[in-house]
């Protein structure tokens, strides 16, 4: 790999990379919570069902676009020279031929699902394609030096822009194709932040050279993608074709604060867990301690976040979204029981990665979603969209039980340590979740009360989620106490 311009930042701690991940997670929920707020005022469930299609269309060609190219460099036991920009080359040449082949097939999936604005949605998507390649490689190099300070300014530009635009065009009535144009705005924005912030990670030069073990690892990486993301759209493309587009909105909004929480919250940890795996495993070839801590951090702050939502699911719909959207909430409130078990499972398939076990992840991913798939389809014909959600549940309880098997045969790991690891985030559960079930009790939520229960719900299960983590001993204790000890002496 030719010498960069000038020489990378010092990899930063685990510590350190994940304050900056959760920083970079929160700043966006800051920003995307209003804007879904106000977005969902201003469209119709319709038209936001026209735009889950089209981006469930597109999030399934984006699996074959990556080709495991990102996976790849981060886990990489040593980047030879070359290497990187085999990586870019493949992912410019895959990138851009899908982007063509999405271009002239958007006419005939606008005709499949009898919807003409489809098609122009698509053929904007498309420029991304074009333009991403540029981006991700770098972010991928970026990631692998865990210099996610310098992740967080490139993420806090682009969702910037893309709020900013989102909501002006929503406003001037463009409708879904608006949501599509500031996609491609925010696109150009991580493209030019990528490549000037994070210059000295930038790829100079293309190469073939380890085009074959690029492409190895890719193959199976991608099938485990393409099959996720085939079983995570298929309610929309099957809902859409089956249904209406009323329908695809209302289940793409039940599914929007799991999802939320999953791109915002577990998204940040796996972006560090991930690289610091891999580092343990070329180091020590264990990385079993990190696993089990990483399970003690990601229960405490999806369980208790998940339960309030169950427990909470009308107030919390009414409150964000509008009436409009009421019929959404038993498909969300079903998604994130299902959301509570898949957290444990969140990062488990990069954790065998790094292990070197991507076949073994490959061949999980292809049971798992084909049994998904089926569920749903059938879910869909015969029960509603309850039920499918109600199926997302069954897959993830066989996940949940196929991955952690896995970790305990190919790691340190044992079943006693693994559920010794969670023992804590329960306790927390359990006292942040009190305060709400009482308030259910005493006030129960309805079309006239529906701020008041909420807000008394949040003001108890705040406090007392801190109450949970210092009572119980919890590991997230240090952490608090490390954070405040250093904002303390910084503004003194």
């Amino acid at each position: 790999m030719k010498s960069p311009s000038k020489k990378p930042g010092p990899m930063l701690s685990v510590r350190r990379s994940l304050a900056f991940s959760f920083a970079q997670r929160y700043t966006n929920l800051l920003m995307s919570v209003p804007t879904i707020m106000i977005v969902s005022r201003l469209l119709t469930p319709a038209q936001v069902g026209v735009f889950s299609l089209g981006m469930a269309f597109v999030g399934l060609i984006h699996s074959l676009r990556d080709f495991g190219v990102s996976d790849y460099i981060v886990q990489a036991h040593e980047l030879k020279d070359g290497l990187a920009q085999t990586a870019f080359a493949i992912n410019v040449i895959i990138s851009w031929t899908l982007g063509v082949l999405v271009f002239f097939a958007s006419g005939y999936v606008a005709e499949f699902y009898r919807e003409p604005g489809l098609a122009l949605l698509l053929q904007i998507f498309c420029i991304n394609f074009f333009l991403m390649p540029f981006g991700t490689t770098v972010y991928s190099m970026m990631k692998r030096s865990m210099q996610f300070q310098l992740i967080y300014r490139i993420n806090i530009l682009q969702q910037f822009t893309q709020s900013v635009f989102t909501i002006g065009l929503a406003y001037l009535g463009f409708g879904y194709i608006g949501l599509g144009l500031a996609s491609v705005v925010s696109m150009v924005v991580l493209v030019l932040a990528s490549i000037t912030i994070g210059s000295a990670y930038r790829i100079r030069g293309v190469s073939l050279q380890h085009w074959r073990e690029v492409s190895n690892f890719g193959i199976q990486r991608t099938a485990t993608d393409i099959l996720q993301r085939i079983a995570g759209s298929t309610p929309d493309f099957v809902i859409g074709r089956v249904l209406d587009f009323s329908a695809v909105g209302l289940f793409s909004r039940g599914k929007g604060l799991v999802n939320m929480f999953d791109q915002n919250i577990l998204t940040a940890i796996k972006a560090v867990t991930f690289p610091s795996y891999a580092s343990d495993f070329r180091e020590t070839g264990l990385a079993g301690t990190r696993y089990l801590l990483s399970k003690q951090f990601t229960t405490v702050i999806s369980w208790p976040f998940l339960g309030f939502a169950v427990l909470l699911g009308f107030p919390i719909m009414r409150v964000m979204f509008g009436p409009q959207w009421d019929a959404a909430v038993p498909i969300m409130q079903v998604l994130a029981v299902a959301a509570i078990a898949g957290s444990v499972n969140s990062d488990a398939p990069y954790f065998l990665v790094a292990a070197g076990r991507v076949s073994t992840v490959t061949r999980i991913a292809v049971g798992i979603q084909l049994l998904r798939i089926c569920l749903m389809i059938i879910a869909v014909f015969y029960f509603g969209l309850v039920a499918v959600a109600a199926a997302q549940l069954f897959s993830v309880a066989i996940s949940l039980i196929a991955h952690q098997s896995r970790v305990i045969k190919y790691s340190d790991v044992t079943l006693p340590s693994l559920l010794r690891s969670m023992r804590k985030s329960a306790i927390v559960t359990a006292v942040t979740l009190a305060g709400p079930v009482l308030v259910i009790v005493m006030l129960p939520p309805s079309n006239d009360s529906v701020w008041l229960p909420l807000m008394l719900s949040m003001s108890l299960a705040a406090p007392a989620w801190f109450l949970g983590v210092f009572v119980s001993r919890h590991p997230a204790r240090g952490e608090l106490v490390n954070a405040w000890v250093i904002l303390r002496a910084r503004f003194r």
